[in-house]
């Protein structure tokens, strides 16, 4: 058995890199709402920092290398830059500059003196707003996901979109992985675009924007399909994603503005706390969504051991607000994932259902900042006035005396903290009424997000976290495949080691090195003077193909005319390519097939066409089907279903697969109905 390794290369940087979220480079890539100044009007970009002395910052437009404007910024003169309204095609696009290259539109700012800075972009309408906060430099990558969260409801502007803003010439960037029945907006064709992948080519600074438009008429693919579409380049890009507009309630045109900047897969973390807004108590526009990067991600909530959901890679789940401390505004949730993912946090301003905005979340970790100096004029959205509230997550090891809040007023008085459920290690605040520029500082490592309302408007953003993640840098030795590979940490001068496979602790396995037996995705968990961090993963594949299939009923006895649903799952474990796989399911005679759903290709009874796969995609068939005896006079009849396996390739079979399923069909029992003046056989259901 031969196995080679795809190694992710980073840096270990177990030091502060600077406060959250500060950089001296910020990309704001254009984005796509439904219909003109439907979900933001007016708007404006609010820059800060808290470097004392000022300096000068320069902002670009598009591909120009000529500065529009400069400003000269510090702490005590933050900066407000109102843009025209609506679709200025500089944020917001018309419908004529999406799902093409732009060279206008997008915004970048930049310190020639390498001094760092905020920058957040805030919009507003009669009934909606929204914040997004550039993560600077960290927000560059090459693979992502787009986020947000599903978009319910019936308004005719409902809009979900992402834009992508190249930081090199010659970029190749790949949108896939998304609902086959999602369509994207071709100028003024909101269905123009019908392909299952997309690839464009952008050159520095130029962008291109997304729109999946929902219109007035529901579909699930519009509405989420395109949650956890996979984002990749062979240079650094940046995006902005979320829903301009989205809704919470089915059947109806509630509606607000979320929007945020998420960072690149290997910025991410396993350890999440969310803080809840000011939501109804029956809590629709309060809960996280987690979306994963790896297949097999369990997600954990509040300390438990039992998943509450497992996840595969461009999955989402959406955790339920009851696993909220409370129904009260402040109240915290602990998640925990096996693997790396991201999470979204959607959340209110106020207790009225179409008051919703969206965050972006950081993984809490020891490193993060104690310092966030500042939140620019807290309660003003381009011109209008929002309540303004923060929330802040705090390690324990930190005194409540140690944590400072000032606002215009001075410093603020500390509400008690919340304790939070399944960790001893954070605990969370929320301070509301604020106003003005407003800063948190402490001792200790913070997180810090801010939400307010007015009306039917509410907005969420999140300053903290993103810069402060560290990494750790693996390879791979022995010549990459097994029996004489091993796995291990460069610069090994750490306090203790601990590898998993798959999320799974291995046992024993606590030295700077390790030799796997098996593919799957390996990281190293690592501690340094009490401060613990998770390598990013490192995924070992077979240097022969390997498909494995896997077959799942939901349920294996049933009654006579019963629906059985089947969940055909393929997946390659070899480091090269798949092509031309085709997946046979012939169902035996008493199994009836009465719909179907794929993840990718097409299906023919009983053909699934696939197509080509790359090492360690996950690719899935749903199959419901009808049972039946067939007038068969006998009580019980067993069905196998199996399903095989064709391609180019000749299949290794190194790893087992579970191709069949039996089911066990039951004769509907009869009973004898009795009357005065006949004999009655009556057919029971169940």
């Amino acid at each position: 058995m031969k196995l080679k390794f795809l190694v992710p290369l980073f840096l270990f940087a177990f030091i502060h890199v600077g406060y959250a979220q500060l950089s001296d480079l910020h990309y704001l890539p254009p984005l796509k709402q439904g219909a003109n100044n439907q979900a933001i009007q007016q708007q404006a970009i609010y820059l800060s920092t808290p470097e004392v002395t000022a300096f000068t910052v320069n902002a670009y437009l598009g591909t120009s290398t000529t500065p529009f404007t400069t400003f000269s910024l510090s702490k005590t003169t933050p900066i407000k830059y109102n843009l025209a309204k609506g679709d200025n095609n500089i944020t917001l696009v018309e419908n004529d500059s999406t799902g093409v290259v732009l060279k206008r539109g997008g915004l970048r700012f930049e310190a020639p003196s390498g001094k760092e800075f905020y920058v957040n972009y805030r919009g507003i309408s009669g009934s909606q707003a929204a914040s997004l906060t550039s993560k600077g430099r960290a927000a560059m990558g090459t693979r992502f996901k787009w986020g947000g969260v599903p978009n319910l409801g019936t308004h005719v502007s409902k809009s979900n979109t992402v834009g992508v803003m190249a930081t090199e010439d010659g970029t190749t960037v790949t949108l896939s992985g998304y609902d086959p029945d999602c369509v994207f907006r071709l100028g003024s064709d909101a269905s123009g675009m019908t392909d299952d992948s997309y690839q464009i080519t952008l050159d520095a600074n130029e962008s291109f924007v997304f729109e999946a438009y929902l219109g007035n008429t529901f579909s699930t693919a519009q509405s989420q399909g395109w949650i956890g579409a996979s984002i990749v380049s062979d240079k650094n890009i940046v995006i902005s994603n979320g829903s301009l507009n989205y809704g919470r309630q089915a059947n109806s045109s509630n509606r607000d503005a979320g929007i945020d900047q998420p960072v690149p897969e290997n910025r991410l973390g396993k350890e999440y706390v969310f803080v809840r807004g000011n939501g109804g108590t029956t809590g629709p526009t309060e809960f996280p969504i987690i979306i994963g990067t790896q297949n097999n991600t369990e997600i954990y909530v509040n300390g438990s051991t039992t998943a509450i959901a497992t996840i595969n890679n461009g999955d989402y789940f959406e955790i339920p607000s009851s696993y909220y401390s409370s129904n009260s505004v402040g109240a915290n949730m602990y998640v925990t994932t096996s693997k790396d993912a991201y999470a979204y946090q959607c959340l209110a301003g106020s207790n009225a259902i179409y008051t919703q905005g969206l965050n972006f979340v950081a993984p809490v970790n020891c490193l993060l900042p104690d310092t966030m100096d500042n939140i620019p004029n807290i309660t003003d959205v381009a011109g209008s006035t929002l309540s303004g509230g923060v929330t802040i997550i705090a390690s324990t090891s930190t005194p409540d005396s140690n944590i400072q809040v000032t606002d215009d007023t001075g410093v603020v008085t500390l509400t008690s903290p919340s304790s939070v459920a399944g960790t001893s290690l954070w605990k969370t605040y929320y301070i509301p009424g604020l106003t003005g520029n407003v800063s948190v500082e402490s001792t200790g490592p913070i997180a810090v997000g801010f939400f307010g309302y007015n009306g039917a408007r509410g907005i969420a953003g999140y300053f903290s976290g993103f810069d402060t993640v560290p990494v750790v840098d693996l390879q791979v030795t022995g010549g990459g495949c097994l029996p004489n590979a091993q796995v291990e940490v460069v610069d090994p001068n750490f306090d203790d080691y601990q590898w998993f496979e798959n999320g799974k602790l291995i046992a024993g396995a606590n030295s700077a090195t390790y030799t796997p037996t098996s593919a799957g995705d390996y990281y190293a968990r690592v501690t340094k003077g009490g401060c613990t961090y998770d390598s990013q993963p490192l995924t070992a594949y077979y240097c022969d193909p390997d498909i494995v299939l896997n077959k799942d009923a939901d349920q294996n006895t049933v009654n006579d005319g019963d629906t059985v649903t089947f969940t055909i799952t393929v997946e390659t474990l070899g480091i090269d390519p798949v092509s031309n796989l085709v997946l046979t399911d012939l169902l035996p005679a008493g199994l009836e097939l009465i719909s179907s759903s794929i993840s990718k290709g097409s299906f023919t009874y009983p053909d699934w066409n696939v197509g080509s796969m790359d090492p360690g995609d996950l690719e899935t068939l749903t199959m419901v089907t009808k049972a039946s005896l067939n007038n068969i006079h006998i009580p019980t009849v067993d069905y196998t279903n199996t399903v095989t396996n064709n391609q180019d390739q000749i299949d290794s079979n190194t790893t087992a697969d579970d191709p069949s399923e039996t089911v066990t069909v039951n004769k509907i029992a009869t009973t004898t109905v009795i009357t005065n003046r006949r004999i009655t056989y009556r057919v029971n259901k169940n």
